[in-house]
This record gives structure tokens, sequence and C-alpha cells, in this order.
């Protein structure tokens, strides 16, 4: 197995910018939540402590910044190009709460400011925070797009909406 590094080249400095304690549980129950890793999984406490995980068999890699758009944009997608896959990139600003840019495997356009939206006991989907746009179902068999919402309504809408400001949890309440 070859060893990946993330540090830049000639530099030596870390590729990914080091994340804060209140991202990292974010992305921590996140990566759990959505059904990506197990609590008591190999690599989870790495990849959390590097804002970093890949799931090769569900076809994403799940990044974590505090950082506000668009700064990060290139390092992820120099990390989407080189692994592969779908990128996710969970920003977590503590007065806004969690939100999300996606960048589809193979595409030069990011997609962004998703919220995380559940049921309880369901699925993630990532919802466009806009009113208009694609849907994404996250889960252990990759992200998926659909056309339609996963919502009959706007209160359902505005109900299963999770930003974790105050709780890091990503559990439905909806």
């Amino acid at each position: 197995m070859n060893a990946i590094t993330f540090d830049r080249p000639l530099m030596g400095e870390p590729m990914l910018p080091r994340t804060t304690y209140r991202t990292r549980s974010r992305f921590g129950t996140f990566l759990i939540a959505a059904g990506l890793a197990q609590a008591d999984a190999e690599g989870l406490d790495e990849g959390v402590a590097t804002g970093f995980y890949a799931d090769r068999a569900a076809g994403v890699v799940v990044t974590a910044t505090s950082c506000d758009r668009p700064l990060f944009f290139d390092e992820c997608e120099a990390l989407a190009q080189f692994m592969q896959l779908d990128l996710v990139l969970l920003r977590f600003d503590p007065l806004q709460g969690a939100s999300f840019d996606v960048l589809l495997n193979g595409s030069p356009h990011w997609l962004c400011r998703f919220l995380a939206w559940r049921r309880d006991g369901g699925d993630i989907w990532l919802v466009p925070a806009q009113a208009s746009g694609p849907f994404f179902r996250l889960n252990g068999e990759g992200l998926v797009p659909f056309e339609g919402a996963p919502y009959e309504n706007g209160y359902e809408r505005y109900a299963g909406i999770i930003r974790a400001i105050e709780r890091p949890s990503f559990e439905g309440e909806f």
C-alpha cells in the first residue's frame, strides 16, 4: 500500500489546514450519522483529526474546514482529482452552523451552500440553502443526486434542517 502524504511539495506545510475542535466534533458525528463510518471504526479518529475521510466503497471523500468560501476550494479540487471520488466539504461556522459544498467526480464546478436535512432515523440529505437546485442523499452507498426534494412542504424542510450550531449531532429530530 502506498502512503499518501498531504504535505505540499517543497513547502512542507500540510495541504489541508488544521481544523478547530468544534469543526472536528461536527465532522466526526456527520461521518457517523451519514453511515460512512462507525464510532469504533479504525481510522476514524485519524480522519477526524486531519479533517479528511475517504470511503472508496461509497465513492466519496469528505473534508471539513472552518474557512469561509472560496477558501479551501483549490486544495479540495486537487484532492478530488487525485482520489477520483465525489467530494463533500463540510464548512462549520460557530454562528451560521454547518453548510456543505459538493464537487462531483470529473466536474469542474462546485455546488455550494447545501444544508444537512434528515428525518428521524433516515439518511442524511444535502439540500440547497435556497429553494431550488439538486438534492443529494449521502449514506454508506455514496453520494446520490436527486431532482426532487426529500420533503413534501416548507414545514418539513425547516423541521428537518440540521445546522449543528449548539449540538454537534446530526441526528434527525423530525
